[in-house]
């Protein structure tokens, strides 16, 4: 079965998240009706040719306060990656299955993040495209994208401190190396599958399965044939 049929029809991916308080729930509130005009905005004329005057007029909400939530576009995109990444986190620990072991629990945060960018793929691929000016927000060594590498490390950190396959972690040292590997890797995955067009991504899920086991592998420094794991139907 395709993982993100599966998964939209069991617990659909929002970029949503619970806000405490009626003052920061009406600014959440306020910020995602701009990303929602922003998003749209950004596919029907690009990245570039979008402006901020427009997004704002076509939300309803004065330019000043647009401004004041996002000096920049890039700030909106900036917005969105975050927003991404908590609707992640939170449908890991609801969805993860007992006793998962490590490459189950890698599994499932990739897939989890596919799932939830896979509405928004039109913008993936315009941040993907603006990421690579020098001097943009959106360039993987700017403190903004940083900021976001170190959130999802430290999901990445926790998962394989709390692995049962510890003996991972005596053989990498730090466990910082390995998620750092990982994220690496993940990016590479998310490029491949903005270039996807078989039925469903399904490439990018075979990929996954059989890319990640000769990740940790090598990690581990496995000679031998991969152990079998559990059925994948269980993620």
């Amino acid at each position: 079965m395709n993982m993100f049929t599966k998964r939209s029809a069991k617990t659909p991916g929002s970029i949503r998240s619970p806000r405490p308080g009626r003052r920061e729930q009406k600014k959440e509130e306020t910020k995602e009706a701009i990303l929602a005009v922003a998003l749209r905005l950004f596919k029907r004329k690009g990245f570039e040719k979008a402006t901020l005057r427009e997004i704002a007029k076509e939300a309803g909400i004065a330019l000043g306060t647009t401004y004041n939530y996002f000096p920049t576009k890039e700030h909106l995109a900036l917005y969105f990656f975050e927003r991404a990444q908590d609707a992640v986190f939170e449908r890991y620990r609801r969805e993860e299955p007992p006793g998962a072991s490590l490459e189950e629990k890698l599994f499932l945060v990739v897939a989890l993040e596919l799932e939830e960018l896979a509405p928004y793929e039109s913008f993936v691929h315009l941040a993907v495209m603006q990421a690579v000016v020098p001097a943009s927000r959106l360039n993987p060594m700017s403190p903004d994208v940083t900021h976001l590498k170190k959130r999802y490390l430290a999901f990445v950190e926790a998962l394989i401190g709390g692995s049962a396959e510890r003996a991972l972690a005596h053989v990498v040292r730090p466990t910082s190396m390995l998620s750092n590997v990982f994220w690496l890797y993940h990016g590479g995955l998310v490029l491949f599958w903005l270039g996807d067009t078989s039925p469903g991504k399904e490439d990018t899920l075979v990929l996954l399965d059989r890319s990640l086991r000769f990740l940790l592998e090598a990690l581990r420094g496995d000679t031998g044939p991969p152990a079998r794991k559990k059925a994948r139907g269980q993620l």
